[in-house]
């Protein structure tokens, strides 16, 4: 202790250990007066300060401050060159522990930010002003010998105020190694704290599941990318979703990546349809295959009658001759030959190697194909009945679409408008036993929808008596009872509603039975079938529904 007394006494006669000093007494040899990081000296010796500041202002005694060796340190609370409060602790000119920053102005109680060091890290929070709310969370590695650079370490956050409140706008996560890569989590949110997309990060890049949602305003958010990556590049499934108009999470396209590029099967779906694309198994679109491929089809010499090839022979010589694998997909609609080829051609081209259980980029088989009336009608109700026996009935598209279904939507014209056919009879019943009556499309599309809009409504009843559920509902809420009003019903698409005194009477025979009323809500109109009944001047019709199931309000 003498010792340092001794010393203290040493120093202050050069400088004034105890010393007081205003403003006119010193000076700085680095910095502005009354700035922390300043290097004070006292102007008649021109030596470093050691002692206390005193600063006034217009007589007024300001927050004192003590300096050792020229540097400050101990407490400091005073006000920077725009008006904020700054106050934290310093240690030979530099805080230590929290720097705390007060708002200027209005809000002179809220802090502004909060700087606190920690040997070489820095982590910084700052705040809203006006409402006190945080809008940022970051930790700094400062610079040094090794470091030409800061750098931003773990995670870093930042919010926005929006209407009083805090919304998240960014998360991101940084290496601790001081590289200032991405290392982790990163998500993305909209002005009002939602999340817009998520990501992980490997050295800088992007690695692992990326997913997006898309946020309407005023509503739900929903699902809208999911890629998969590594190293930066696309590499592995993606997929893409509807936004509208479909269930959130339905998907619109996927397939696979692999280095940034599509590769295999890319399927991008629609309302009852679906697009494939084989990135590595492109069709065959040669003059050649174009040519054997309208030679396979044959042609119809007769209104409404299947396609014949007329002359096997000259098929079979260009078959051979092509040189085209006899599986290969040909055309734009890569289509194998057995499931475009005429009735009378199939039988030669499995002799000749041809696969009868090959379908076509959409997942059809060859009885699938007959029944959805590509070409139609391409094939005889003879031949499909031969197929059905041998096929897979439970198989379905790549939509969802079983033979049973397509059966459904091509029932009238299968049936003969009207007349009886026994052949469409034993194929409706040959499906109805091998199929899952009960299986639904992508669109939520079932066989019993597209059988109740057909004008022959047995193969309806034959449906529903099998198990078939009368409350099953496609993507717009439809049910099948719903769908028997609608003309030439395609899952989501169709032209128009239309009744009928048969259909009105059809449908009054399940009431009870489902959950459909003439008083239900249509979905895709937004009225009941009475309404619009109503609506159109059909007071016959609307009369009629009110003695087979009573009026609304009764």
């Amino acid at each position: 202790m003498k010792r340092h007394f001794a010393l203290c006494a040493l120093v202050s006669a050069l400088a004034g250990c105890n010393s007081e000093y205003s403003y006119d007494e010193i000076a700085t040899s680095f910095g502005s007066l009354g700035t922390p990081d300043a290097r004070y000296v006292v102007i008649k010796s021109g030596e470093p300060l050691t002692g206390t500041v005193v600063p006034r202002e217009g007589g007024r005694v300001l927050q004192p401050f003590k300096v050792e060796d020229g540097k400050v340190v101990g407490p400091w609370k005073a006000y920077d060159e725009k008006g904020r409060l700054v106050e934290g602790q310093l240690q030979a000119g530099m805080f230590v522990g929290a720097k705390k920053t007060w708002c200027p102005g209005e809000n002179p109680s809220h802090l502004q930010s909060v700087s606190t060091l920690d040997n070489d890290r820095r982590s910084l929070q700052d705040y809203d002003c006006a409402s006190g709310l945080q809008v940022r969370d970051s930790t700094i590695l400062l610079a040094d010998a090794t470091r030409k650079h800061s750098a931003r370490v773990g995670e870093q956050r930042t919010w926005q105020v929006v209407n009083g409140e805090q919304k998240l706008t960014l998360l991101e996560t940084f290496a601790a190694d001081g590289s200032d890569k991405l290392e982790g989590l990163v998500e993305h949110y909209n002005y009002q704290g939602v999340l817009v997309d998520r990501a992980t990060y490997k050295d800088g890049a992007l690695d692992g599941v990326f997913e997006s949602w898309s946020a309407p305003e005023g509503k739900p958010t929903v699902p809208a990318t999911k890629l998969s990556y590594s190293a930066g590049k696309k590499n592995g499934p993606a997929e893409t979703y509807f936004v509208s108009g479909w269930p959130a999470g339905t998907i619109a396209e996927k397939g696979e990546y692999k280095d940034d590029r599509k590769a295999g099967v890319w399927l991008i779906y629609g309302p009852g349809h679906v697009s494939v694309l084989d990135y590595d198994n492109p069709q065959n679109e040669s003059v050649m295959a174009e040519r054997l491929a309208q030679a396979a089809r044959g042609e119809t010499r007769t209104i409404g009658a299947p396609r014949m090839v007329y002359d096997l022979d000259s098929f079979a010589y260009l078959q051979k001759s092509s040189g085209i694998d006899i599986n290969q997909w040909l055309t734009s609609q890569s289509r194998p030959l057995i499931t475009l080829a005429a009735d009378n051609a199939y039988d030669y081209l499995i002799s000749a190697g041809a696969d009868p259980k090959r379908r076509d980029i959409q997942g059809n088989t060859r009885l699938m194909t007959c029944l959805a009336g590509i070409d139609f009608p391409s094939c005889s109700l003879e031949h499909m009945n031969l197929l059905a026996a041998s096929e897979d009935l439970k198989a379905h598209n790549v939509y969802g679409y079983t033979p049973l279904a397509l059966f459904c939507s091509r029932a009238d014209q299968l049936h003969g408008n009207g007349r009886e056919n026994p052949q469409a009879q034993a194929l409706f019943q040959t499906l109805l036993k091998g199929s899952d009556v009960n299986a639904a499309a992508y669109g939520g599309e079932t066989a019993l929808h597209a059988c109740m809009s057909q004008r022959n409504h047995g193969y309806a009843e034959a449906l529903v008596a099998a198990g078939a559920n009368l409350d099953a509902v496609d993507l717009d809420g439809t049910t099948p009872l719903a769908a028997a009003f609608m003309e030439q019903y395609r899952g989501s698409k169709f032209s128009r509603i239309q009744w009928s005194e048969e259909v009105i009477r059809f449908v009054a025979g399940y009431q009870g039975k489902s959950q459909f009323t003439f008083d239900t809500p249509v979905p895709a109109f937004g009225m009941s079938v009475r309404q619009m009944v109503l609506e159109n001047g059909d007071t016959k019709t609307a009369r009629l529904i009110d003695s087979l199931v009573g009026t609304a309000k009764g």
